[in-house]
């Protein structure tokens, strides 16, 4: 019965799994709550569902043996095509959603690093995406206060 438990519970690789959930639940709601704040429609619960998957599929694979270079490939196939399907154009120039598109993917890509065990890269890479849709939406933030403030002056 020991045994059975010993093969059944690998304590090592159920601490390593506890881990990097914590991990993928981190990343997945800064980043998540970034988004929601700025208002965007993909806020923590997508970003969350979004990483844990990819991250599910790319430690499975590791796990089960199977070439994990195949499976990230298609993570990437298809969170494209859901990012795809986020991308709205109106008329010539107006296109929507690019930046929750490509989110998407990113997400997806820090889910898979840690899936593979490449932790520190995902919470460096996290930081990252982190910092740029935050300073982009402060300097947003601050043109469109200085383009109120102008037209404000011309009345």
């Amino acid at each position: 019965m020991t045994d059975f438990l010993k093969n059944f519970f690998d304590f090592s690789n159920l601490l390593t799994f506890s881990i990097d959930m914590v991990l993928v639940l981190l990343i997945g709601y800064v980043v998540g709550r970034e988004r929601h704040e700025a208002g965007k429609t993909m806020g923590e619960r997508s970003t969350i569902i979004l990483i844990i998957g990819s991250y599910l599929f790319a430690y499975a694979s590791l796990r089960c043996g199977i070439d994990h270079s195949r499976v990230i490939a298609q993570i990437v196939t298809g969170v494209g095509f859901i990012g795809a399907g986020i991308i709205f154009k109106k008329g010539e120039k107006d296109i929507f959603n690019l930046t929750t598109a490509i989110l998407v993917w990113t997400v997806a890509a820090l889910g898979v690093l840690v899936g593979i065990g490449l932790r520190v890269e995902a919470l460096l890479a996290a930081l990252v995406v982190y910092l740029v849709l935050r300073v982009r939406r402060r300097r947003d933030r601050k043109a469109k206060q200085q383009s109120q403030d102008q037209t404000a002056d011309n009345v």
